[in-house]
């Protein structure tokens, strides 16, 4: 006879099943115990230590079929499979939670922001402001050794500026070594003559021309100054007087006193239009008729182994320059009514450029200033000291001025007024001085020059003009 298997209860056999799942966990290595959400079968609570406590009281199976069930759902883990996803335990939320809010105070506190935070007593907060004041005293120390670095530096810059503008006037220098002079070119001698020209009945007339030669001009001994004055009118010849005595004085009152070694082109200029314009007012204010009578002037001034040329009129200055042949330097231009730039200012200032005129209306001699509604005053330059009457019709008093350096074949200059350059040329006149130059007589050349202007002038015209020439060697 069969024996009846025996009957297990149902708590009996909830229990073993509940036995064999945590074997089964534990073989898995199942740290924490997921509980299914919503478990019809298990309820969850915390014990007094905050652990997971399974009631088993609750919801247990009343019948075999639901325990099958039951251990069927128990055995594939549905529980940890439901959605793919692990249920945190509320333990372990509150753990997570702990950890951040630490991290974030963690954060907060090392933030330079909240430094100031973490002072908390009045000893504490004055260190800090010192600390704070000392680093911005820092910055600003700083700043100012940066300030008077970069005003050093600028002024080391302008110094070597300044050395370099010195170095431009103490003469030429070598390739090899720039700072040494090798060349120092200079006016060795000079000489000057003047005679007075003949009226058409055979008579001489005044000399209206003057001239200013001047050696150790300023505080220099090598430093000259050549000036050749042409008057014409009536008055001409105390308007050239008067320039021969006013004019030097200004220029080498101006040269003494101004520290022109820094820029001498700007500086030299300045006192050449400064006296000029100073000499033309004195001489309008000096008593001397100039309505109809004024004069023309050349000057030029040897600094050494550089010349400056200033010039209102017709005289000329001229270079004999001899390089394999002999050539032409010229320092000066004529000023001459009908000269473009000449003619556009006088015509602007209401006068106008007409030569003489014969019955026929051809020209005759050279262009001349009139107004342009009377036949006054005729005069045959666009610049000059005086001419009361032409300067109301843009002839000035302004000089031209030209500088020039010296170079070893420049070997003599010439200076003079019209009576010279009306009928020789300048390569005539450089031609004749240069065998008196091999032979170091200054004086023949101005002889020499002086007579055949007079020859020419009796040969073209019924008159002679007044002659002055200054004829300067150099070395």
């Amino acid at each position: 006879m069969k024996q009846k298997a025996p009957q297990i209860s149902p708590n009996k056999l909830y229990a073993s099943l509940l036995k064999k799942k945590n074997e089964i966990e534990q073989q898995q290595k199942i740290v924490k115990s997921p509980i299914i959400q919503g478990s019809p079968f298990i309820n969850t609570q915390k014990n007094s230590t905050g652990q997971v406590k399974i009631d088993s009281k609750k919801q247990r199976p009343s019948s075999g079929k639901d325990l099958k069930d039951i251990s069927t759902v128990l055995l594939k883990k549905t529980h940890v499979r439901q959605n793919s996803k692990i249920i945190e335990t509320k333990e372990n939320s509150q753990n997570l939670t702990q950890s951040a809010l630490q991290l974030l105070q963690k954060i907060k506190a090392d933030r330079p922001d909240n430094k100031i935070g973490q002072i908390q007593t009045s000893k504490e907060i004055l260190q800090y402001h010192q600390q704070l004041i000392q680093k911005q005293y820092q910055k600003l120390l700083d700043l100012s050794k940066q300030t008077e670095n970069h005003q050093l530096q600028q002024q080391q810059q302008q110094q070597q500026q300044q050395q370099q503008k010195q170095k431009l006037f103490k003469g030429p220098r070598s390739i090899s070594n720039p700072d040494i002079t090798t060349l120092q070119l200079c006016i060795s001698k000079a000489h000057a003559k003047s005679i007075p020209g003949m009226l058409y009945t055979g008579q001489t007339k005044t000399n209206q021309d003057s001239y200013k030669l001047i050696q150790k001009f300023g505080t220099k001994e090598n430093d000259w100054y050549l000036q050749v004055s042409d008057g014409h009118g009536t008055n001409g010849h105390q308007v050239a007087q008067f320039v021969q005595e006013i004019l030097p004085a200004y220029i080498e009152q101006e040269v003494v006193q101004s520290p022109y070694y820094y820029d001498r082109d700007k500086t030299i200029t300045n006192i050449f239009k400064q006296s000029f314009q100073q000499t033309n007012e004195d001489l309008l204010n000096s008593g001397i008729d100039v309505t109809y009578s004024g004069a023309t002037t050349v000057v030029v001034i040897a600094f050494e182994n550089i010349l400056y040329c200033a010039n209102i009129g017709d005289s000329r200055a001229i270079i004999g320059r001899y390089d394999t042949k002999l050539s032409v330097i010229e320092l000066s231009k004529d000023h001459k009514p009908d000269c473009f730039l000449e003619q556009a200012r006088i015509i602007q200032r209401g006068g106008r450029v007409q030569a003489y005129s014969d019955e026929e209306g051809n020209p005759i001699g050279p262009a001349r200033v009139w107004k342009s509604d009377e036949d006054v005053p005729g005069l045959a330059m666009s610049r000059s000291f005086g001419d009361y009457v032409a300067s109301l019709v843009g002839v000035i008093s302004e000089p031209e001025i030209i500088k020039h350096q010296l170079l070893p074949t420049d070997k003599f200059l010439v200076v003079a007024s019209d009576g010279i350059w009306e009928f020789l040329s300048n390569e005539w006149v450089i031609e004749t001085v240069y065998e008196y130059y091999k032979k170091g007589d200054c004086i023949g050349a101005c002889n020499k020059l002086v007579q055949a202007a007079k020859e020419a002038w009796q040969m073209e015209d019924e008159v002679i003009d007044d002659i002055t020439v200054i004829v300067a060697f150099l070395k």
